[in-house]
């Protein structure tokens, strides 16, 4: 059999031709998971500081600027820690807040985008280091 569309023809009515259904790949998570650890370690190899290895105490975590180890271009600083281990985080821009399901709230007079991540998700985020300085 080949891959051609489904069609209809009724001879009253227009040619319909429908496309031909994708191919149901189910998901497969031990695949999804080798790739997640494989990003995270090479994060750690390259010396970067994942919040999973921080305390997660306001004092430690507030307003630190951080990254996605998967996706670098996402950027936010981290605004407060709950007392049942998530974090709250402000996204640095537009394309951040959209990745991360930000939701705008008022903060003073400006409007900020911030969402929370879980335990779970600390290792999928690092700090920014600071640029360090030629002696």
């Amino acid at each position: 059999m080949t891959d051609v569309a489904y069609e209809t023809v009724l001879p009253d009515q227009p040619h319909v031709s429908t496309p031909p259904a994708a191919p149901n790949t189910p998901f497969d998570s031990a695949v999804f998971d080798a790739a997640r650890a494989k990003t995270i370690k090479a994060s750690r190899d390259a010396g970067n500081i994942h919040l999973d290895q921080l305390p997660w105490y306001v004092e430690t975590m507030r307003g630190r600027e951080i990254f996605n180890v998967h996706d670098p271009k996402v950027h936010g600083v981290i605004r407060t820690v709950s007392n049942n281990g998530s974090i709250y985080v402000d996204w640095a821009n537009a394309y951040s807040a959209e990745k991360e399901l930000a939701s705008p709230i008022q903060d003073g007079n400006k409007t900020v985008f911030r969402s929370s991540l879980g335990p779970h998700d600390f290792k999928d985020y690092a700090l920014v280091q600071p640029a360090t300085r030629p002696q």
